[in-house]
């Protein structure tokens, strides 16, 4: 996407497969330009994706569906920043609940 906020474009996140490198397996188109994303090491199969509007969003890889399992967009107080940075905090809460972290600038 592009970082003008007034020239925001749709963004796009692919992933491919080592049996196909010519074409990615898995296409995840966004209404906003794609700034950050980082797989879950713990759960590789989580793809966490942060947005120049703010949004973030997780999708599960190993599903042909392209639709997120979580959207920061569903939630009554979301962040409106850009998401320059989204890393994933691997660790164990009672209820086994894994954690996202973002970074934008003030």
């Amino acid at each position: 996407g592009e970082y003008g906020f007034t020239n925001q474009k749709c963004g796009m996140a692919c992933c491919w497969s080592i049996k196909n490198p010519e074409y990615p397996e898995r296409v995840y188109k966004t209404t906003s330009g794609i700034t950050a994303l980082d797989f879950s090491l713990q759960n590789p199969n989580l793809l966490a994706v942060g947005m120049y509007n703010g949004t973030i969003a997780v999708y599960n890889v190993r599903f042909s569906s392209q639709l997120a399992i979580l959207d920061s967009n569903e939630t009554p107080s979301n962040h409106l920043g850009p998401v320059w940075e989204i890393k994933w905090i691997e660790r164990e809460y009672t209820r086994g609940r894994r954690d996202l972290r973002t970074s934008s600038l003030p």
